[in-house]
C-alpha cells in the first residue's frame, strides 16, 4: 500500500486523543473500583470487566498511533514487516479480544439488571458473586480464544494496515466473521429485549424493584447504549465486506 496508516492529520490527532483517554479513563475506573473501600459487589465486579475491556481497545489504538508515526510518509517501505510481524498480531489481538470481551459483558450487566429488577423480591435467586466470576471466566475464555484463531490461520491480522481479521479468502475465515458478527448482532437484540422489559416491569405498579436498582439500571442503559451507537455502523460495513460486497475499502 502506498498510503500511510492514518491517511490525514485530523485522524492521527484523534487516535492519539482517544487511545490516551481510553487507556487513562478505563485505568482510573479499575483503581477506583478494586481499591474502594465498599465491597466490590456483582454490578462492580462486571464494570471492571468492562474497563479492561475498553483498557484493550486503547492499548490497540495506542500500537497503531505508535507505528504510524514511525512510518509516516514512508509506510510503504515497512508495510510487509508491519503486517507480517508479531506487532501486527499483538494489535489484532488485543482488538478482536477487547471487542469480544466487551460485547460479552455488556450482554452480562444487561442480564443481570433484568435478573435483579424482575425477581426483586426472590432473594433465593439473586445473582451472587461466585455466579458472576464462573460467568465472566466464560467470556474470557471466550474473547481470548476468537482472538487466538487468526494467529493461527483461521482469518488474518495481516491482510490490513489497521491489523483486524479482515482475510475472507478461504470459506473458514468467512465463517469465522459471520460468526462473530452474528452473535454481536444476537447480543445486540438482547440487550434491547431486555432493557424493554426493564423499561416496563418499572414501570408496572404492581412490581416491587428498588430505586436503587433503577438508577443501576439506566446507567447501564445509556452506557450499552453508546457503545452499541459506535458498534453498529462497524458492524454494518464488516457484514457487507464479508459477503464481497464492501461498501468501503481499508488498505
Amino acid at each position: 500500500p502506498c498510503e500511510d496508516i492514518m491517511e490525514d492529520n485530523i485522524l492521527r490527532v484523534l487516535i492519539w486523543f482517544i487511545n490516551i483517554l481510553a487507556i487513562m479513563g478505563n485505568f482510573v475506573v479499575l483503581v477506583i473500583l478494586i481499591s474502594s473501600q465498599y465491597k466490590l459487589t456483582v454490578p462492580r465486579f462486571l464494570m471492571c470487566n468492562l474497563a479492561f475491556a475498553d483498557l484493550c481497545t486503547g492499548i490497540y489504538l495506542l500500537l497503531i498511533a505508535i507505528k504510524d508515526v514511525q512510518t509516516k510518509s514512508q509506510y510503504y517501505n515497512y508495510a510487509i514487516d508491519w503486517q507480517t510481524g508479531a506487532g501486527c498480531n499483538a494489535a489484532g489481538f488485543f482488538t478482536v479480544f477487547a471487542s469480544e470481551l466487551s460485547i460479552y459483558t455488556l450482554t452480562v450487566i444487561t442480564l443481570e439488571r433484568w435478573h435483579t429488577i424482575t425477581y426483586a423480591m426472590e432473594l433465593d435467586r439473586k445473582v451472587r458473586f461466585r455466579h458472576a466470576m464462573v460467568i465472566m471466566l466464560v467470556g474470557w475464555v471466550f474473547a481470548f480464544t476468537v482472538a487466538l484463531l487468526p494467529i493461527f490461520e483461521v482469518s488474518s491480522y495481516k491482510k490490513v494496515s489497521i491489523c483486524l481479521p479482515m482475510d475472507i479468502e478461504t470459506p473458514l475465515a468467512q465463517a469465522y466473521i459471520m460468526f462473530l458478527l452474528v452473535l454481536n448482532i444476537m447480543a445486540f437484540v438482547i440487550i434491547c429485549t431486555c432493557y424493554i422489559s426493564i423499561y416496563f416491569t418499572v414501570r408496572n405498579p404492581n412490581v416491587f424493584s428498588s430505586n436503587s436498582d433503577t438508577k443501576i439500571a439506566k446507567r447501564m442503559a445509556i452506557l450499552i447504549f453508546t457503545d452499541f451507537l459506535c458498534m453498529a455502523p462497524i458492524s454494518f460495513f464488516a457484514i457487507s465486506a464479508s459477503v464481497k460486497v464492501p461498501l468501503i475499502t481499508v488498505s
